[in-house]
């Protein structure tokens, strides 16, 4: 009687223990994210929205009570007081719009993680280190690709 290869012996357990050999998961890409890595990077994103989305009532709100105020202030006022309130406005304006822009950037991370697609870059669609996700967690590239983009970026102006 023949002996069974050790080979289709194992391959016939793993069968019977509803283990197929031939479908096995594929190992995850060098640099990929684990599931604890990416709920980690959800996790931050989330808050970061939450934050901002928070400043950026706090913008309108004053907003609307500076517009309440408007008619008080409409008499003409020391010139050096007017100036500094210009450049207050315009402080606060470039903050609310920066604000806005980054919880652009935050949603396309968080649609990013919901596609399957966060932690590769938009580029070359390599991944993106940890370490850059953890300091910019809605980074679109990995480090070498951001600063040719900057590069470039600084070139055209």
């Amino acid at each position: 009687m023949p002996r069974p290869d050790r080979l289709s012996l194992a391959s016939e357990l793993l069968l019977q223990d509803g283990m197929n050999p031939q479908h096995q998961p594929q190992p995850q890409p060098e640099g990929a994210l684990t599931t604890a890595q990416r709920d980690e990077l959800r996790q931050t994103l989330e808050a970061k929205r939450a934050h901002l989305l928070h400043m950026l009532r706090e913008h309108e709100d004053l907003e609307e009570a500076r517009d309440e105020d408007e008619p008080n202030l409409r008499s003409p006022g020391d010139p050096a007081d007017l100036a500094e309130s210009a450049i207050e406005d315009h402080d606060r304006i470039a903050k609310a719009e920066h604000d806005l822009e980054l919880l652009e950037e935050v949603d396309h991370a968080l649609t990013r993680l919901d596609a399957g697609t966060y932690g590769l870059s938009e580029a070359s669609g390599r991944p993106i280190s940890y370490e850059r996700l953890r300091a910019v967690p809605w980074a679109r590239y990995d480090a070498d690709e951001a600063e040719r983009e900057e590069h470039s970026a600084r070139n055209l102006r």
